[in-house]
């Protein structure tokens, strides 16, 4: 090979590993981008229009004149480095507009578009034939694969500080070819003007070693772990707790008591969220009353807590109310299983009534909170797993079945609350995962399932079609104070508790009496008004009639779940309801 075709070679293999390197840092940007403003905008607000926004930068970046390398690569690294500023600053911003649509668009277009551009441009003018291969299709195609091999890593990097390496590199290289370009002038420079300019090449490099050597500099959001609660100076708002877990940002904090008297502001309640959804909450402060002035619950450091903010997790507590069931009938329950754990209301409830509670809950920064500020008793760590509830039940079914003695304790009680962020995990509501289930509860257990969404959408239907497929029967239950109209059924978000089992007996439940309600006004005021929370399941279906094709369409397997797509509309407007429940500087505090 001539020593022409050998550099040529070399230099088209550099310009490939170069794209490769570009292609790699834009899904790695992409991804801490999402990342950073999904507490601000929501999961699924987000994810609406980010690739047709990736897609239109990445175009324009291929037809529109580009900038100089050198100044694109300055650019590039400014824009980085300053993104925890503007995903956080921008986005907060833009979501008090209230609008799941425009909120993030404004965002995305004013963060995240530049950088991609800039990038595309930076590509382009190493090789643009390689480039608009590897570029042009979808800057966000590597970043599911480098998502799952984030997960696969001891350590998780933040946001922040991926922001600080990506935009450091950028201008390193800026600052190594300033240098190079004017070597052969610096030779010639004498005195001060050769120390100036040599100056001039460095100095860009101080902010990136800066924001190197302390990431948390240019992040506006609270240190995780905090050292001590954080309270705010613009609202009555305290944050006992932040952390950036495996579902997203965690955070426990207390609207405190207002400093006026007669504030209508909502106030006294201690929140566990998780991102931009409130996974529970309890009532504080003077808002604590019990029944006969019982002693309230506390947490860890003694602290008295009230009732629930929400009736839904004291609903699926009257699976302990059926009384169709052997178990129903002497009230004998033992074992529950909480699958997906939330505050732990319902968890800690069955602990109290001397029923064992065996918690599977995802994300181990929502099982600390429980513990530390939401008064969950220590079960024990042989009755709580931290993981994946599919991957769990699974391995449980296989146990039970491969145990000839038939020992091995079964569930006559599951609690199936997975709601975040406007929906629910879709493959943990296939008819599979729920025959799966089924072979690790006792024989006429029974299985409360929530569900937040409209009543008469195509997620409803699919869920109940599925545990009628599952189960044999259930009945359905809400959470509102007043019946629910017809129109409720079409527009309102409304909580929903089904009560399923494989009993061959109609399920019945039995009237509530003072020892269920722990001291709880709210246990009283839900468990003694079943009869008015009961939802005919028919309605929920849409009609009485229900052919083979129908269930076909609704029916969720591994194969067939259309689940997320259907519920995507419905976290739109869970993402408004949650900033009409909340002030916005409750939402950008984390």
């Amino acid at each position: 090979m001539s020593t022409e075709a050998h550099s040529a070679a070399y230099t088209s293999a550099k310009g490939s590993i170069s794209i490769f390197v570009i292609s790699i840092g834009l899904a790695l940007f992409t991804s801490a981008y999402e990342t950073a403003v999904v507490p601000l905008l929501g999961d699924a607000p987000t994810q609406k229009y980010l690739n047709y926004v990736v897609q239109g930068s990445t175009g324009l970046a291929l037809i529109v004149p580009r900038l100089s390398t050198s100044k694109i690569l300055l650019l590039l690294g400014t824009l980085t480095l300053l993104a925890p500023y503007a995903s956080y600053w921008v986005g907060s911003y833009a979501a008090r507009l209230g609008d799941p649509i425009q909120s993030p668009l404004i965002t995305h277009v004013s963060v995240l578009a530049p950088v991609i551009y800039l990038a595309v441009s930076l590509a382009m003018s190493i090789d643009a034939r390689l480039a608009m291969l590897v570029l042009a299709a979808n800057a966000l195609q590597l970043r599911p694969l480098l998502e799952l091999a984030a997960s696969l890593l001891p350590f998780k990097a933040s946001s922040t500080t991926i922001f600080a390496v990506l935009g450091s590199t950028p201008i390193i290289i800026w600052t190594w070819l300033s240098i190079s370009t004017d070597e052969a002038t610096l030779r010639k420079e004498q005195g001060t003007r050769k120390h100036v300019q040599q100056i001039r090449s460095i100095l860009p490099m101080l902010f990136p070693a800066l924001t190197l050597m302390f990431p948390g500099m240019l992040s506006p959001t609270l240190s995780s772990p905090l050292g001590s609660p954080f309270e705010s100076s613009a609202y009555p708002l305290r944050i006992l707790s932040t952390t950036q877990s495996t579902t997203g940002v965690i955070v426990v904090g207390e609207l405190l008591p207002p400093p006026v008297e007669n504030s209508t502001a909502l106030h006294s309640i201690r929140f566990l969220r998780a991102s931009h959804s409130i996974l529970g909450g309890v009532w504080t402060d003077n808002k604590i009353v019990t029944i006969d002035n019982v002693q309230p619950l506390t947490d860890e450091q003694g602290t008295p807590l009230g009732d629930s903010i929400y009736s839904a997790f004291v609903l699926q507590e009257a699976a302990r109310l059926v009384n169709s069931t052997p178990q129903g009938k002497t009230g004998t329950w033992e074992n529950a299983l909480v699958i997906g754990l939330g505050a732990g209301i319902s968890a800690t409830a069955f602990s109290q009534h001397g029923i064992t509670p065996t918690i599977v809950e995802i994300d181990p920064a929502v099982h600390d909170a429980a513990r530390r500020y939401f008064g969950l008793p220590d079960l024990g760590q042989d009755k709580v797993f931290l993981e994946d509830a599919r991957r769990w039940v699974g391995r449980k079914r296989a146990s039970i079945e491969s145990d000839d003695s038939q020992e091995i304790a079964k569930y006559d009680i599951v609690v199936h609350d997975c709601f975040s962020g406007g929906g629910v995990p879709e493959h943990l509501f296939t008819v599979e995962f729920w025959n799966d289930l089924k072979t690790i509860m006792s024989p006429e257990g029974v299985v409360a399932v929530n569900f937040a969404g409209k009543l008469a959408s195509d997620a409803s239907r699919a869920i109940l079609t599925t545990l009628l497929k599952a189960f044999g029967q259930c009945r359905a239950f809400h959470d509102l104070l007043e019946p629910i109209s017809e129109e409720q059924f079409y527009t309102d978000f409304i909580n929903l508790v089904f009560f399923c089992s494989t009993s061959n007996v109609p399920l019945t439940f039995r009237p509530s009496v003072k020892e269920d309600y722990l001291g709880s006004y709210l246990r009283h005021h839900v468990l003694s008004s079943l009869d008015k929370r009961e939802v005919n399941i028919h309605q929920i279906r849409g009609s009485r009639i229900w052919s083979s094709e129908t269930e076909e369409k609704f029916l969720l397997t591994d194969m067939n779940n259309k689940l997320n797509e259907w519920q995507r509309d419905e976290a739109l407007d869970h993402w408004k309801l949650m900033r009409e429940l909340l002030p916005d500087v409750v939402w950008e505090t984390y």
